[in-house]
């Protein structure tokens, strides 16, 4: 397979994630639905695909019979059709470029559907190659840099994929996400083996990470804030000292 090379792939569907956590459960249909508080019926239908009401109540209790995090709970919500997510536009572009221009002393990037648009120069130094890439994902399973400045790669990976997976379940068909997940399952045999996985997260469970900087030639942490801003996110890294 070619990079860039497009394939079908199979999304993420609340008939398939109710199917594979009930699996995960050992339980028949049945007693899902004991263990859920739903009828049989709604277990069936929604484990086919077939469209069924169920309340924001009865979600819940479904999610607490089935899923094991909270990231797996939005992921139900968000394949239900009621994501938790929501970004409003609070800054202009303008405003992005110039305040990371005067962001020298700490590494900060603009992303916008998964894509940097724009990263001030110690950005650029911790993650060379990030800031051109097509997208955050296609440096991570696309750049060898990835795998060179980040000594706990495997994690990172399962994060992305387990965030790709949860996002593109929030827009319906996938949208921006979903064209990623495709690329990249026609390019990274990584990605796909991630993918097959089933991991789902709606953010990172560990706000630390360990960086090998090239340009400094030493290992760092950082701890990463995101900030919703004009349609995207300010990614902020902080680095140990850096306010602390």
């Amino acid at each position: 397979m070619q990079f860039g090379e497009v394939v079908e792939v199979e999304m993420p569907t609340l008939a398939a994630f109710v199917k594979r956590l009930r699996h995960r459960r050992g339980w028949t249909q049945r007693e899902l639905a004991q263990h859920a508080h739903i009828g049989i019926g709604t277990v069936q239908k929604l484990e086919q695909g077939d469209k069924v009401s169920v309340g924001d109540r009865a979600l819940s209790v479904l999610a607490e019979a089935v899923c094991d995090d909270e990231h797996e709970r939005a992921h139900l919500r968000a394949l239900a059709g009621r994501p938790d997510l929501g970004l409003g536009e609070v800054a202009s572009a303008a405003d992005m470029a110039a305040l990371l221009d005067q962001l020298t002393s700490i590494p900060a990037a603009w992303m916008v559907d998964w894509t940097i648009v724009a990263a001030n120069d110690r950005y650029r130094q911790l993650f060379p190659g990030l800031a051109e890439a097509k997208s955050l994902p296609h440096w991570m399973f696309g750049d060898p840099r990835a795998k060179m400045v980040l000594p706990g790669w495997q994690f990172e990976a399962t994060v992305m994929t387990g965030l790709l997976r949860h996002y593109s379940a929030v827009v319906p068909g996938g949208g921006v996400t979903g064209e990623i997940v495709r690329e990249l399952m026609a390019s990274s045999g990584d990605f796909r083996r991630l993918w097959d996985s089933g991991a789902v997260y709606v953010r990172r469970p560990d706000v630390d990470r360990r960086i090998w900087s090239p340009h400094t030639r030493t290992m760092i942490v950082q701890r990463d804030s995101l900030i919703p801003a004009a349609s995207g996110w300010l990614v902020i890294g902080f680095l140990p000292g850096d306010g602390d």
